[in-house]
């Protein structure tokens, strides 16, 4: 099976090198590498440019409206069976993360294929790591939580036909995450790490940025799952008011 990884970026001359040979460096041949590039003003396309010779990269260099456009925009790009989002600064764990995946990949492959992340952060990396049950990810997606998109592995039709919604600025990947869930696609987590995540650079994590998560977040749920958003909306209130 093919697999497109999607880097993309804007202005990420310090991050973009590291992410780049971390995924030209696996050792699963049958992969194409997409970097969509928000119209970098700084050193990054320089860098972009250093790998040009290889024939799985091909990157495009354009305006967009912010992250989530820039990702909904390399879907009419990509030829894989699956996709992976890689962002500029993440890596995958090693360089053989893509030939162990393969050996699940295939006609009968569930849609949604997903691992464990290595996070790293100023005050100590870790492992995080996920129980792979539908339990876990409704608990999980009822307080706001879902694994990384850098570890999610998805069939690239179905990620055509949901795409990212633009109107959540910060959680779009949680959101698709939620309505994957409510139409009741098929998941599979692989007891393995696929990427090394940079914890602290993603706009998930700017502390500015908490208030808008949350809503987006909710708004998700109570779409898609209102009965349990009702339920679960006081003790989630107070848990934030608590530990926010």
């Amino acid at each position: 099976m093919k697999i497109s990884v999607v880097t993309v970026s804007y202005n990420e001359e310090n991050t973009i090198r590291a992410t780049i040979e971390s995924v030209l460096g696996q050792q699963y041949n049958n992969f194409e590498y997409i970097i969509m590039d928000g119209a970098s003003t700084d050193g990054t396309l320089g860098i972009i440019s250093d790998y040009t010779s290889d024939n799985r990269l091909f990157w495009y260099s354009e305006a967009d409206s912010g992250l989530y456009n820039a990702m909904n925009k390399s879907l009419s790009r990509i030829s894989g069976d699956y996709v992976i989002f890689m962002n500029s600064g993440d890596m995958f764990y090693d360089d053989k993360v893509l030939a162990d995946i393969s050996l699940h990949l295939g006609e009968s492959a569930p849609d949604i294929l997903y691992g464990d992340v290595y996070r790293r952060c100023s005050s100590g990396n870790y492992v995080q790591t996920y129980k792979g049950t539908h339990f876990e990810r409704m608990k999980m997606m009822l307080c706001g939580l879902a694994f990384c998109h850098q570890s999610q592995f998805t069939r690239s039709d179905i990620m055509r036909k949901y795409g990212f919604r633009e109107d959540h600025r910060i959680t779009a990947d949680f959101d698709f995450i939620v309505r994957a869930l409510s139409d009741g696609l098929s998941f599979k987590h692989i007891d393995r790490i696929i990427c090394s995540f940079d914890h602290e650079g993603g706009i998930s994590a700017n502390k500015d940025n908490y208030i808008q998560m949350t809503i987006e977040d909710d708004a998700s749920i109570r779409e898609c799952f209102p009965l349990l958003y009702y339920i679960t909306i006081l003790p989630k209130k107070l848990f934030r008011l608590c530990f926010r």
